[in-house]
């Protein structure tokens, strides 16, 4: 089985495609991406920061620490080239797909 990029939404449910942060290269937003097997239906949800250095060190600044997995860290925020960093990264994916059974 091979992993696709179903869909990208905000953490808050709201169209990543219409997100603009207000400062392109100092921002953070958690986005949900739906991933699931290439041409089926189903697929499973997952929490991602986007962010820019501007925002990382700022976050760092206030905390002292910075400590996640979940980031991916971008010069400044650009859609297109983001979605296609998800794509590749997600489309790397591969491994078995198994069901559960009754009695299993």
């Amino acid at each position: 089985m091979i992993a696709e990029l179903k869909l990208i939404s905000l953490a808050d449910h709201l169209s990543f495609e219409s997100f603009v942060p207000e400062h392109p290269a100092d921002f953070g937003v958690e986005l949900r991406l739906y991933i699931g097997p290439v041409g089926g239906d189903a697929a499973d949800s997952f929490s991602l920061t986007v962010c820019s250095p501007d925002w990382l060190r700022r976050e760092c600044a206030s905390q002292g620490f910075v400590w996640r997995w979940d980031l991916l860290i971008v010069e400044e925020f650009n859609r297109v080239e983001i979605v296609q960093v998800l794509q590749r990264m997600v489309s790397r994916c591969v491994g078995e797909l198994t069901t559960l059974q009754n009695g299993a």
